[in-house]
Order: C-alpha cells, then sequence, then structure tokens
C-alpha cells in the first residue's frame, strides 16, 4: 500500500491560527498605511493641478484659475474643519475662456482634508488659486493636506508664494485624524 504524504487536521489549524493573529496585529498598521498612501496621492495630485493651472497661465499669457468645488469661504485648520475643503475637488480654467473647462478633479471622498489654513490669504472660491501670463501668483496662501488615519509626519503642506513657486513640506498629522 502506498502512503500519501498530506497535512494532518491539527497542522492545518495550527497554520491558520498563526495566521489569524499576525492578521489581527497587522490591521491597524496595515489602516495607517494605506491612509498614509492615499494622503501622497492627493497631495501628489494638487501639486499636479496647481503646476498645471501656472503652466496653463503661461503656455497661454493670460491668466488661469483653480476653483474649488466647495462653495465656502474662509480659512480652517486639518484638525478643526472649517473653510473650504478643497478635497471635495476643483475645476481648472483659463480666464480668457471661462466657459472652457481644462480640468475637473472630482471629491477625494470623506477621508482627506486639504484647508486652506494661512490667515490674510485664504484661498477658496472667491480667492482661487490663480496665475498670471508670466506664471506669478496672482493669489499666494498655503493648503494642507491630510487623510483621516495618517500617522506621524504623513500630512503634507503646499505654500504657494507670491513668484509662482509650491513648497512641499512634510507636517504631522493633526490630533484626532490617527484615531478614525
Amino acid at each position: 500500500m502506498k502512503k500519501l504524504k498530506a497535512f494532518t487536521l491539527v497542522e492545518l489549524m495550527i497554520v491558520i491560527a498563526i495566521v489569524g493573529i499576525i492578521a489581527v496585529i497587522a490591521a491597524p498598521n496595515m489602516r495607517t498605511m494605506i491612509s498614509n498612501s492615499k494622503n501622497n496621492s492627493v497631495s501628489n495630485q494638487l501639486l499636479i493641478d496647481i503646476m498645471y493651472t501656472r503652466n496653463v497661465a503661461i503656455t497661454n499669457r493670460s491668466n488661469a484659475q483653480m476653483i474649488p468645488n466647495d462653495a465656502t469661504t474662509g480659512t480652517g485648520t486639518l484638525a478643526a474643519g472649517g473653510g473650504v475643503n478643497w478635497a471635495a475637488g476643483w475645476t481648472i480654467i483659463d480666464t480668457a475662456n471661462p466657459l472652457d473647462i481644462l480640468r475637473d478633479q472630482s471629491s477625494f471622498g470623506p477621508d482627506p482634508q486639504i484647508r486652506s489654513v494661512e490667515a490674510g490669504f485664504v484661498l477658496d472660491s472667491t480667492r482661487p488659486i490663480e496665475f498670471n501670463g508670466e506664471g506669478f501668483s496672482v493669489n499666494r496662501g498655503t493648503l494642507e493636506v491630510a487623510v483621516l488615519g495618517c500617522a506621524g509626519d504623513s500630512a503634507r503642506r503646499l505654500q504657494i508664494n507670491q513668484v509662482g513657486q509650491v513648497i512641499g513640506t512634510d507636517i504631522n498629522c493633526p490630533a484626532g485624524f490617527a484615531n478614525q
């Protein structure tokens, strides 16, 4: 009689138990890793579209605007909210042809927060991100990006200065974002 090589039921149950324990330990870290990855994705898309708006202005030698879809005005903070949430999406237009939408970014969902945070330099629907035909910023300001569940210095600050540069800085995730 030929002997078959196989796993016993006990061995299989032990392996399943070990995999289950590892999954329970790793699950919270996976949430943070996914949130941090989404934060990078959202902030990169924001940066790409800001630079696209500037390039449109320079190429067409006329002002170009990036207008938030959220009609709320004013400044806020990531932790407390308030003001416009740019994560609701935005529209990019050339002011010479305002009805011609060049790019339309839809909402990123409920988890990301992109807030205009610099007092006196609010970026909202009444004062959008705008560049003139030379690439200089018409409206300077600072946006902060964070996703619920992020941890460490995974949040991002994007500052648009008056010469049209966008300076990105990693910042700590706001209080209350990590345990969402």
